[in-house]
């Protein structure tokens, strides 16, 4: 059990970190009008902010990341109206496909995965059970609010005949079109707002996963010094996603699609729970002294 807990944990934060690593690479290529390829971009951009968090103190850290949701925030509410302005209220309710709910779930769980940094926003929080609870409360419900808007005003710019014909690709083999994609493609005010959005929110996560991650590593390898002054879990936490990452530069939804639907839920929905449980009352509801 603990094997597997281990592993699914690694594996969790390597396809992610594969997942962000590529994605940023493409993102820097294209700002810079291929100046860069991709790859050499997804490297710079992994040494580069892995190397500041390696590098940085808790608390350059922290404004750092309060900083990147700052701007996170501020290219999501333009790019929000801008998306929000060919809703129709009728397209949410006219026309539903239930039976798809079910394939939704590992993503869903995926989007909310914020275990990992637990132990860090203890740590930094300083063990405070207040300030901790209610950093977790805060960090899971902004998201989540972020998400029900913008999947509302997705799906509310998709008419029945738009939904039909996307179900009917997806029937045949084929992809839907990334609404962000199609998003980018309305104007260059647009196209800067998803890129910047993109960026930001991917170096959001990439920073919390590379210190859950690093963290973790000191913790198995039993390293005396702590994360922070060994570079060994930071080379561990990012030289394998890069490589893995440059080597297969489309593979942004297919890691994020492994990571949620192999581990999430087993790792982070269930395990947590049953351990809880079993540390207040033992495995059969037996009280603990």
């Amino acid at each position: 059990g603990t094997r597997f807990a281990w592993g699914a944990y690694v594996f969790i934060h390597y396809a992610l970190l594969v997942a962000y690593i590529s994605r940023s690479g493409e993102i820097v290529s294209d700002a810079l009008g291929g100046a860069i390829p991709a790859p050499v971009a997804a490297v710079v951009y992994a040494a580069t902010l892995g190397g500041f968090i390696y590098a940085a103190p808790s608390n350059l850290l922290e404004r750092f990341n309060n900083t990147l949701v700052a701007v996170v925030l501020g290219t999501f509410l333009p790019l929000l109206l801008i998306a929000g302005s060919a809703v129709e209220p009728t397209n949410l309710v006219d026309h539903s496909q239930w039976g798809g709910v079910p394939n939704t779930i590992p993503v869903i769980a995926l989007a909310f995965v914020f275990h990992n940094v637990i132990p860090v926003v203890a740590a930094t929080l300083e063990g405070d059970r207040n300030k901790i609870q209610t950093a977790l409360l805060a960090g899971t419900s902004i998201p989540f609010v972020m998400f029900v808007l913008w999947d509302a005003a997705v799906l509310g710019s998709v008419s029945a005949k738009d939904a039909a014909a996307a179900a009917a690709m997806v029937a045949a083999g084929g992809s839907v079109a990334d609404p962000l994609a199609t998003l980018r493609g309305t104007s260059a005010t647009a196209a800067a707002l998803v890129q910047g959005f993109s960026f930001f929110a991917i170096s959001t996560s990439f920073l919390g996963f590379v210190l859950g991650l690093t963290d973790f590593l000191a913790d198995g390898l039993q390293l005396s010094t702590g994360s922070r002054n060994d570079p060994r879990p930071f080379l561990i936490a990012l030289v394998p996603p890069t490589i893995f990452a440059i080597s297969y530069p489309d593979i942004f939804l297919s890691a994020l699609d492994s990571a949620g639907t192999f581990g999430v839920l087993t790792l982070f929905g269930c395990m947590p729970p049953m351990m809880a449980w079993s540390n207040r009352y033992g495995f059969f509801g037996s009280s603990q002294a």
